[in-house]
């Protein structure tokens, strides 16, 4: 491969032999030193390659053995050189091509993030953009070190990075800590537990606090649950003196939510029609330019859009990004639900309901909703009864303490 290369840049020449004595030719090249290579037999001539330097020197070899040469093939870059030297432009194109390329390649075109999860990558780009790390900066700005010490300072989550350039790449790889972080234990002030909803006491874990409930109480809204003063006594079981607390405890009633959902029979739908109109379109740093900037001929479609970036290899990426964007058409049609249709849907709006309770951490104790299906509507309603937590933490009131009356007193008086 390599000297191929060098064959290409110095130039050669392919020639075919003819003559009297091409065998005395072929050794007295031997004795001057001369190179040739691809030697072949065709019928009675021989066919060869010989560098442009060599070829120079062969003229007092052909005289002395009374041969000659055809010149078959010129080939190699002093032979290009050569055949467009009165092409200027053409060659002002390459080397401004090469200037080009040059200083596309000193800048950041592409930043690649990998190994992250709980943060997403528009997230991180935009910080680093806060930080004037963005598409487009100058290699000889981005400190890969700073990187990484900025995005674990900004992201508690973020253990580890790793940052790198490759061609006009950026890559941060970044290792996030997975492990299930305890909660910060809060300091809080001398406080009760009051009810923030209505239902049935079904357990009660009590551990700072005196419970004022028991399972099976009824509680409603703001009835005092857990009460965060401890009275202190005397022998005579005599209140002496308060202490509070911050009351803690975790109390679950049964409570039900009210539950409602209507929907029409009769709903709009879209049918694609099959006709498709592309667009095309280049992006360049961050303008877009469409290639057909036509008007679209639909009055209803749906866009899908694809782009790419171009890259000259695996790691050099250009600000250039070609794409195509897709009008599909389609029509308004109305259609009505059949009666199974609708229930399947009312039972798909009332799993959704129940998982939003679910992820509030609600335990569903009993699902009590009816569906109805008429002519003209679906309706869902009912009321779902659930096993929750609950407790709002409110100040505590400061109580006072009546003096105890004086025992023995006696006045000693003196005449």
């Amino acid at each position: 491969m390599i000297i191929n290369i060098i064959r290409y840049l110095r130039g050669y020449v392919t020639f075919r032999l003819m003559g009297f004595s091409p065998e005395r030719f072929l050794n007295l090249c031997s004795n001057h030193n001369i190179l040739l290579w691809d030697l072949k037999n065709v019928g009675d001539t021989y066919e060869m390659s010989i560098s442009l330097r060599a070829f120079k020197q062969l003229k007092p070899l052909l005289k002395k053995t009374k041969t000659k040469l055809i010149i078959i093939e010129k080939q190699g870059l002093p032979f290009f050189l050569h055949r467009y030297r009165k092409r200027k432009v053409f060659f002002l194109g390459i080397l401004c091509s090469a200037v080009l390329l040059y200083l596309l390649s000193s800048f950041i075109w592409n930043i690649h993030i990998e190994g992250n999860y709980s943060q997403t990558t528009e997230v991180i780009l935009e910080y680093l953009e806060e930080e004037g790390i963005s598409h487009g900066i100058w290699k000889d700005n981005v400190n890969c070190k700073d990187i990484a010490t900025i995005l674990r300072a900004r992201f508690n989550d973020i253990i580890w990075v790793s940052a790198k350039i490759e061609g006009t790449r950026l890559i941060i790889d970044v290792q996030e800590n997975t492990d299930t972080q305890l909660e910060e234990t809060v300091e809080y002030e001398p406080s009760d537990l009051v009810a923030n909803k209505d239902g049935i006491v079904t357990s009660i874990i009590t551990r700072a606090g005196i419970p004022q409930v028991t399972v099976g109480d009824i509680v409603n809204v703001d009835d005092l649950l857990i009460l965060g003063r401890l009275d202190i006594t005397d022998d005579s079981q005599t209140v002496i003196r308060h202490e509070y607390v911050p009351a803690d405890a975790d109390i679950y009633i049964q409570t039900s939510y009210t539950y409602n959902d209507e929907f029409s029979l009769t709903y709009e739908s879209k049918e694609f029609t099959g006709n498709v109109k592309k667009i095309y379109f280049i992006k360049l740093f961050d303008k877009s330019f469409g290639l057909f900037p036509k008007k679209s001929p639909y009055d209803t479609y749906d866009t899908v859009e694809d782009e790419t970036q171009l890259k000259l290899t695996e790691n050099f990426y250009l600000p250039i990004h070609m794409g195509t964007t897709e009008l599909k058409q389609y029509e308004t049609v109305t259609k009505k639900y059949t009666e199974e249709e609708a229930i399947a849907l009312a039972n798909e709006n009332l799993n959704l309901f129940n998982e939003k309770l679910m992820e509030k951490g609600v335990q569903i104790s009993q699902n009590n909703v009816k569906i109805d299906v008429d002519e003209e509507s679906c309706k869902a309603s009912g009321e779902i009864v659930v096993i929750e937590k609950i407790g709002k933490r409110v100040e505590t009131e400061i109580a006072e303490i009546l003096d105890s009356p004086e025992e023995g007193t006696a006045d000693n008086e003196y005449n």
